[in-house]
């Protein structure tokens, strides 16, 4: 249960109110930009370029100069830890009337504030930091969004200043990079927060801004207090013993594609950051020091910085803290963070597996869901039951070519109750691969990387000198392998019949392989000529459909339901065979029974997928017309 906030006592209100002395503080212009519904403005910028470089100052409210040490609020603050932001309020580590009000950085508005000022050359080294008493009148109040429309509006009167700002961060975010930070990066094709967390949401310029003048802060800051070799709550940031070099990481990550592999990836490579009057260094901003000195309206440890900072470099003082004072503090600050996270984590998890077990019940709900909400409601399926009512829906987005790779990796590695479900949703994850088979090396990632493993190529030749590939997982592989004239297509078609041997449980160890096969060529893109001795079962059909003998049923989707039709009376699917002639593709569809060839029509159109479409519905014609009737009797 949270603790109720302390009553704020009449002394604080009234030095609050007359300001306490500004008499031995210096004036500073700034502004604030923060979020559309942020009330606690804790920090605000101003710029002033110069020949040799620039010097930017960040203002930050002095809350220490309120808070009293050893004070009712101060213990609030050092029990809570943080300010807590939920979906419809905020649990403010300090109360409402101080945080959102005396000590924010309103427009307007005379507030004490401690100003760091930070001189960077012309390559935005830092040269010079000093920290100073000051009291701000915040000039304006932006919001992002307004914020953004300035900086491209030259009649506003901080274009100019917003200008300045905004290649200082550019500047400032491309040396991070150069020295291999992934932190505020956009890495993989997806953007990552300060310890390298993707972010959902996109960026607004002015949040950039913000981003990387408060990196710089927080960086000046902890060299200034390493130079001094002065303790204070440094914010550490490691990467465990299997990630790889910074700049190899980088390039993994860039290389993986998918925001699911960045993610998961990350999580297996990267800890949590911590607190530490060590200092050990922040692995996502490549940096040697970094501390939290920005936010002491919602952070207790910048809070607890901002005393020890003010008293060794302003005042002249020793630090407030004993070594072991901050060691405490660090520890109960990390154990809150920790249980807070693992509180809101529960919560969330309990209100999403509650959120599926009543979506599972109404296909309707399902039918309606986000490719988003699509994705989550597979994921949490496992963990409330097996996936047999996603199938409908998978295979409704499967047919329009509208699900996602990590998608179809739940639903071929997940669990199923009813065995002939599984069979048809098998059907179509294999023809919607063997037309997009780069997805199926996704699908294979996306396992490796969950499971915290690599695949592994088996590489061979032909006889006719194509590329042969088996594709390795976990030990297990496919008797055949992939094969084509160029190494990409082959290892993707490896892939495929990976995930074809996984859904057919037909997988083998590697010592199993079949190497007859390269003696060649047979592959799916080839024509395969029809041998039978029963004509009389062998259908080749090369005319015009007769659109009347087809099923009304069958029209949306010919090849599920031809597929299903086959299904029904205990037959194989069906295979395909592709040859372009000319400009045009050929797709003759064969049906098998008892490995026999019972039916193969043909259709030649301009695509794959409508050549394949055609050549089902004349399957689907001769098999109601020949075989269903004869087999269902």
């Amino acid at each position: 249960m949270t603790k109720a906030l302390p009553i704020i006592p009449k002394e604080i209100e009234q030095l609050i109110d007359n300001n306490i002395s500004v008499a031995n503080r210096e004036a500073v212009p700034g502004f604030t930009i923060d979020g559309e519904t942020s009330k606690d403005l804790d920090d605000a910028l101003w710029l002033q370029p110069n020949p040799s470089g620039a010097v930017i100052s960040v203002h930050i409210s002095d809350v220490s100069a309120i808070i009293q040490p050893g004070s009712s609020l101060e213990a609030h603050a050092l029990s809570q830890v943080e300010t807590r932001y939920l979906a419809t309020k905020n649990i403010p580590m300090f109360p409402h009337e101080l945080s959102e009000d005396k000590l924010s950085l309103l427009e307007d508005k005379l507030r004490l504030t401690v100003t760091i000022r930070i001189t960077l050359d012309s390559h935005s080294n830092i040269k010079e930091t000093s920290l100073h008493l000051t009291h701000l009148t915040s000039l304006k109040r932006f919001s992002y969004t307004s914020a953004d429309a300035s900086l491209h509006d030259p009649s506003s009167p901080f274009f100019q200043m917003l200008r300045y700002c905004e290649l200082w961060a550019q500047k400032l975010a491309w040396k991070r990079q150069d020295v291999g930070a992934i932190g505020l990066s956009s890495v993989g094709g997806v953007n990552l927060d300060e310890e390298g967390r993707i972010l959902t949401t996109p960026l607004y310029h002015s949040q950039q801004i913000i981003q990387e003048f408060m990196i710089l802060a927080n960086t000046a800051v902890a060299s200034l207090a390493e130079k001094h070799r002065l303790p204070i709550l440094y914010r550490n940031h490691t990467a465990n013993a299997i990630a790889p070099k910074s700049q190899e990481l980088i390039e993994t990550l860039t290389t993986l594609g998918l925001p699911e592999l960045v993610r998961q990836k990350l999580q297996s490579w990267l800890n949590p950051a911590t607190y530490s009057p060590a200092l050990i260094g922040h692995f996502a901003l490549a940096l040697p020091a970094y501390t939290h000195f920005t936010s002491p309206i919602r952070r207790v440890a910048d809070y607890v910085n901002h005393r020890i900072l003010k008293a060794v470099f302003i005042e002249g003082k020793d630090s407030p803290y004993t070594l072991d004072e901050l060691g405490a503090i660090a520890k109960q600050i990390n154990n809150k963070r920790t249980e807070v996270k693992e509180q809101r984590d529960e919560h969330f998890r309990e209100k999403r597996l509650n959120e599926t077990v009543n979506i599972l019940r109404d296909k309707g709900k399902i039918e309606n869901l986000s490719d988003k909400e699509f994705s989550q409601i597979i994921k949490d399926s496992l963990r409330v039951s097996k996936l047999d009512k996603i199938v409908p829906e998978a295979i409704s987005r499967i047919e329009q070519g509208n699900i996602k790779p990590v998608d179809l990796y739940y639903l071929i590695f997940g669990e199923y109750n009813d065995l002939d479900r599984l069979e048809l949703l098998k059907n179509q994850i294999l023809d919607y691969l063997f037309e997009e088979q780069v997805e199926a090396t996704k699908i294979i990632q996306i396992a490796a990387t969950t499971n915290q493993t690599t695949v592994e190529y088996i590489e061979k030749t032909t006889a006719s000198g194509k590329f042969a590939f088996w594709s390795v997982l976990e030990g297990e592989t496919t008797a055949i392998p992939g094969m084509a004239s160029n190494k990409q297509a082959a290892k993707h078609q490896a892939n495929y019949l990976l995930i074809e041997g996984v859904l057919d449980q037909s997988l083998v160890p590697p010592q199993f392989i079949d190497e007859d096969s390269l003696q060649d060529v047979s592959s799916k893109t080839q024509i395969v000529p029809v041998e039978t001795t029963d004509e009389s079962m062998a259908v080749l059909e090369t005319e015009e459909i007769d659109m009347e003998l087809v099923p009304s049923a069958a029209y949306q989707s010919p090849i599920g339901y031809l597929h299903e039709t086959l299904q029904r009376v205990k037959m194989k699917r069906p295979d395909y065979y592709y040859h372009q002639v000319g400009n045009d593709w050929l797709c003759r569809c064969q049906i098998q029974w008892l490995d026999e060839p019972l039916i193969e029509t043909e259709a030649i159109e301009a695509s794959k997928k409508d050549a394949k479409t055609n050549a089902s519905l004349k399957a689907i014609v001769h098999l109601e017309k020949f075989v269903v009737e004869e087999l269902s009797d």
